[in-house]
């Protein structure tokens, strides 16, 4: 007789619709940040290579998260009884390290500007952010219906919506600097933008360190698992227990 798992076919279906859509979503990113590296140097516009900064960050978490799928199928070896799970959290601490030193050279800029303001092709400016706004959403939707079975794929969701968010605040300063003219807001779009950027680099940066020194899983209770595993084997018998993280969505114990 032989005994075919549901479950497993539609996990495998699942991995395989999930590494497409992150594929797609790594392509369009992969055009909106040359689109406005490009932009921001043609337009002189300091806010539009800020959130180019932020498509930087978040498309290699989109190439580390379909790279954390693809190594997460490999087997283990003798020598790496783990696998190579752990390769995500060296590149995720190297990401949130160079993106923080982005974000602080943008701030840095943008300081300068304030104090000397620069003109900038606002019209011109203003359309490659709603194009990078547009593009961004299209991630967005792409991914938003496999967020659902893969904490990897919601974790990129929640930085394409980061994106997203950050076009806004660029958009905002083209808007302004059209309708008043005054060259400030496109430096105060830059600071906005950057500051979302440490926002995230923060997060990324304290999560890795967190991971490399063992810590225990965030949102996990050690004395519940304790008192859950006495009560089944009796008191006082859990004498070493220690909890980790392996990478950011396996934990061992």
């Amino acid at each position: 007789m032989k005994i075919i798992d549901k479950s497993h076919e539609h996990v495998h279906s699942n991995g395989v619709h999930s590494k497409r859509a992150l594929g797609i979503a790594i392509a369009a990113t992969s055009v909106i940040l040359i689109v406005e590296v490009a932009g921001g140097f043609w337009t002189n516009s300091l806010s539009l290579l800020s959130d180019a900064a932020h498509v930087l960050m978040d498309l290699f978490s989109l190439v580390l998260t379909l790279s954390a799928m693809i190594f997460a199928a490999r087997p283990i070896s003798k020598t790496r009884t783990f696998g190579l799970h752990r390769l995500e959290v060296f590149a995720a601490l190297v990401n949130g390290s160079t993106v923080f030193g982005i974000a602080v050279a943008i701030i840095l800029f943008a300081a300068r500007r304030f104090h000397h303001p620069e003109a900038i092709l606002a019209p011109q400016m203003l359309g490659i952010a709603v194009l990078g706004l547009i593009v961004n959403l299209i991630v967005v939707f792409k991914l938003r219906p496999h967020s659902h079975d893969d904490l990897n794929v919601k974790s990129a969701l929640l930085h394409a919506m980061g994106d997203a968010a950050a076009s806004v605040a660029v958009i905002g300063g083209g808007f302004l600097t059209l309708a008043t003219g005054n060259k400030w807001a496109d430096p105060v779009a830059a600071v906005l933008v950057a500051l979302i950027i440490l926002a995230g680099a923060h997060r990324i940066f304290s999560d890795s360190v967190h991971i490399l020194l063992e810590g225990a899983p965030r949102g996990i209770r050690s004395e519940h698992i304790v008192e859950t595993v006495e009560s089944i084997a009796g008191s006082g018998t859990v004498k070493d227990l220690h909890i980790w993280n392996l990478c950011s969505h396996i934990c061992v114990l």
